[in-house]
């Protein structure tokens, strides 16, 4: 199931992708996406460089997190989750890494609400507004290389896992979710 109830936050959570999305304008679409209600927080990226499901609950959790003790970077919890989604402090570097272009093909999409229903009302909007087809499994997907390469993740490290009976796609999501631990920990 793509919507996810966070206790300890009370608040309800999206994480989904999108194949074969046609966006031309990013800033539209999460307009678009925003207008559903004023109780919701839509942030898009690009799938490539997103290494599983685990990467992006594990964003949500630490921008929640940091919102609730006042630590966050920015007002914004959909900036704050993209911010962390990438392990950057910089919101322009955040972009650059994680950031929907006209030439992104799939698209993780997270949505953070009050309530459920929300969130069950955006989720069929999103295969529309996207212009694709909804598959959660695009999550799962990310680019190996591009994930090291963005998240600066040397080879030396993924050995020492690949040694460990881990695959290197696994390998690299763990690496890309303990840099995302050291941002938190900075802040």
């Amino acid at each position: 199931m793509s919507i996810e109830y966070f206790q300890e936050y009370d608040r309800y959570v999206l994480i989904n992708g999108v194949r074969n999305a046609k966006v031309v304008d990013p800033r539209t679409a999460l307009q678009q996406l925003r207008a559903i209600s004023s109780d919701v927080e839509v942030q898009l990226l690009d799938a490539k460089v997103i290494a599983g499901k685990d990467h992006l609950r594990f964003a949500v959790l630490n921008a929640l997190k940091s919102q609730t003790q006042r630590k966050q970077i920015t007002d914004s919890l959909a900036v704050e989750i993209l911010l962390y989604a990438s392990a950057q402090r910089q919101i322009k570097n955040a972009i650059a890494a994680l950031g929907v272009s006209p030439s992104s093909e799939n698209l993780a999409v997270v949505a953070v609400a009050n309530e459920k229903a929300v969130l069950e009302r955006l989720e069929p909007l999103l295969a529309n507004v996207l212009a694709g087809e909804l598959d959660e499994s695009v999550l799962e997907e990310g680019d190996v290389t591009a994930l090291k390469k963005t998240f600066g993740i040397a080879e030396d490290h993924v050995r020492v896992l690949l040694r460990r009976d881990v695959g290197e796609r696994e390998a690299v999501a763990r690496l890309v979710i303990e840099k995302m631990a050291l941002l938190s920990s900075q802040i």
